[in-house]
């Protein structure tokens, strides 16, 4: 990639670009996480991506316990790959949740099939709450370089694919609690118990019809994110006012209009969006975050670093927050702690761009 476009992912990553501003959520989707990003990257991200049906991709790893794992090996079973990382706390709380699932497949089903854990996280996944939560019985597989992470084409974790006896992607899903049902149906497919149509049916079944309200609160939802991804901010921040209006205990929707009306620094409106958030969930870092972010554009930084001190003592914090209190602190005289903030963006900075080089497949 050449420094033109380097500086440019950078510029998209800074401010409120869009795969710093819009943390993803557990119920959000591929597309509607494709959706906020730069159409270049989304574009690319969708070229390398593998697609359900298609053969997977001859890999080769290890598991921790040094037990090589690659498409030759778990040819002839049904397979489970789950992805993880644990570098932040929502990725951490997810990947706990899905290595329980997994164990408790994996006591069900015994030899039948195989399921993997594939740690993707560069930092690795060598914890006790890990271990636990998988249980002796399940393999934790070393992706830590992220082989697998780039061939299989995932972006979002964690992420499960089934994988047929032949070596086919049977399906993907990027997990959440609400994945849990569909997660073991799609192995029982992938070992001949029911079929896809049955579980698809089975699945329609359970899901309850939306109320005329909640449809109309979709209907707003998803046309304030077209507005975000064509950049029509004010309008979106008008369709996210509708929707919310419908749903106002609904802290994503909250969330994502507020960080748009960071965008277009309407800092009052988005301050009240995070305060919202927090009366429904007080610990949500992405709240905190942003109200930190709104009270500094205010000029309010007394109120402000108290805020961005808490987002940023996460594992892996925005990198505006940590800019934001690089600028508080500099404006205080504490240069020492503004350069210690501006550092650890700037790190934060250089995975991200990493993590887009690898959706765009650029080479140095």
């Amino acid at each position: 990639m050449n420094l033109f476009r380097r500086l440019t992912l950078i510029f998209l990553l800074t401010g409120l670009g869009f795969a710093a501003a819009f943390p993803v959520s557990a119920a959000q989707s591929e597309q509607e996480f494709l959706s906020t990003l730069p159409a270049e990257i989304a574009a690319k991200t969708l070229e390398h991506r593998l697609q359900e049906g298609e053969m997977i991709p001859d890999f080769s790893l290890q598991t921790v316990e040094g037990v090589k794992v690659s498409e030759a090996t778990i040819n002839g079973k049904p397979t489970i790959l789950a992805f993880i990382a644990i570098d932040n706390e929502t990725r951490k709380e997810r990947a706990l949740e899905l290595l329980t699932l997994l164990r408790i497949l994996r006591e069900q089903y015994g030899e039948q099939v195989n399921i993997y854990a594939i740690c993707s996280d560069r930092a690795g996944c060598e914890s006790p709450e890990v271990k636990k939560a998988g249980g002796p019985g399940l393999p934790i597989v070393d992706d830590t370089q992220r082989v697998a992470y780039g061939l299989f084409g995932i972006f979002m974790m964690p992420t499960t694919m089934i994988i047929s006896p032949d070596g086919r992607l049977l399906k993907k899903l990027a997990f959440s609690g609400a994945a849990r049902n569909p997660l073991g149906g799609w192995l029982q497919v992938a070992l001949g118990e029911i079929s896809a149509e049955q579980l698809q049916s089975k699945l329609a079944t359970r899901t309850p019809e939306r109320s005329a309200e909640e449809k109309r609160a979709l209907h707003h939802l998803q046309l304030a994110r077209v507005m975000v991804q064509r950049r029509i901010y004010p309008q979106a921040v008008a369709e996210f006012t509708k929707a919310a209006a419908l749903q106002p205990n609904n802290p994503e929707l909250l969330l994502e209009k507020g960080f748009v009306q960071l965008k277009i620094e309407q800092w009052g409106g988005a301050a009240e969006e995070f305060r919202k958030v927090l009366e429904i969930n007080p610990d949500s870092i992405a709240a905190i975050a942003g109200l930190g972010l709104a009270l500094h554009g205010q000029g309010q930084d007394d109120a402000a670093v108290l805020e961005l001190e808490d987002a940023a003592n996460v594992t892996k914090p925005m990198p505006r927050v940590l800019i934001a209190l690089a600028e508080i602190y500099s404006a205080r005289g504490d240069k020492d702690l503004a350069l210690g903030s501006y550092a650890k963006a700037f790190r934060q900075l250089a995975r991200e761009l990493e993590r887009c080089e690898s959706f765009t497949g650029a080479e140095d």
